[in-house]
């Protein structure tokens, strides 16, 4: 079943847009196995946070430039979501170190019990890398939107002050944040439905649920990503604001 879907997404893909349906797929492909050298860097032992946001790095740069190519748009962006990353970082660990939402919750103990314990791994750092990892992908997006909406702006009304260009950004932003958080909320509870419900039929209390550590380790990544995809806003429309107005013309 999963061959077909992947058959049917590749079909789509290139009926849309044959040369850039087949980079998107490869990209795909290409950002799973990085994920995959991640998770496998992250078992044998190299720090969880730095090979996340290596690892970051690297798929944000494969969705940038392999698929849309190296222009004006995608340098700007890029630059936007590397700085958003380190920042959010910094937050990540603080509010990590003082959630305790590391490690497995109550309701998981019944699936682990058959495992050893002793992997010799730190859990707050793989909370963080989760939470990174999760991030970057409503954060890219959000950020090549802004930097193409202006792009396209000042490609057609090159007498825009920075003021108004930037402006113009953050006007696009405020059209996109909505939607693009409810997809991050709908996402959620779409993953965790059946979580939701085994809350209900365990008669789970309102404080219990929200108290829970399965529940608050995904509503924080996702709040997190909702963090990203809003300080990205203004990141991205200055950084492009400022590309744009220094270079003077928009043919890159």
């Amino acid at each position: 079943m999963n061959i077909i879907l992947i058959i049917l997404l590749f079909l789509l893909m290139i009926y849309i847009d044959i040369k850039r349906g087949i980079k998107l797929f490869l990209s795909i492909l290409f950002n799973f196995i990085i994920l995959m050298i991640i998770f496998y860097l992250i078992a044998v032992g190299l720090n969880p946070i730095i090979c996340s946001l290596i690892g970051c790095f690297i798929i944000s740069y494969i969705i940038l430039y392999y698929v849309n190519e190296r222009n004006v748009k995608t340098e700007s962006s890029l630059k936007s979501v590397i700085i958003v990353l380190i920042i959010l970082s910094f937050l990540i660990f603080f509010v990590t170190k003082i959630s305790r939402i590391a490690g497995f919750g109550y309701e998981s103990y019944e699936e682990i019990n058959m495992f050893s314990y002793d992997v010799k791994i730190d859990f707050t750092n793989i909370a963080i890398s989760m939470i990174l990892i999760s991030l970057i992908g409503a954060t890219v997006d959000s950020s090549i939107a802004i930097s193409s909406a202006l792009y396209e702006v000042y490609d057609n009304n090159k007498n825009l002050s920075k003021k108004d260009l930037f402006l113009s950004g953050m006007n696009i932003g405020k059209d996109i944040l909505c939607t693009t958080n409810n997809t991050l909320m709908f996402a959620f509870l779409g993953e965790f439905m059946t979580l939701l419900i085994w809350f209900y039929k365990g008669n789970y209390s309102f404080l219990e649920i929200v108290n829970a550590k399965t529940f608050v380790s995904e509503m924080i990544k996702i709040l997190f990503s909702a963090v990203g995809c809003i300080i990205v806003i203004p990141i991205t429309a200055y950084i492009t604001t400022e590309t744009l107005k220094k270079d003077g013309k928009t043919n890159f």
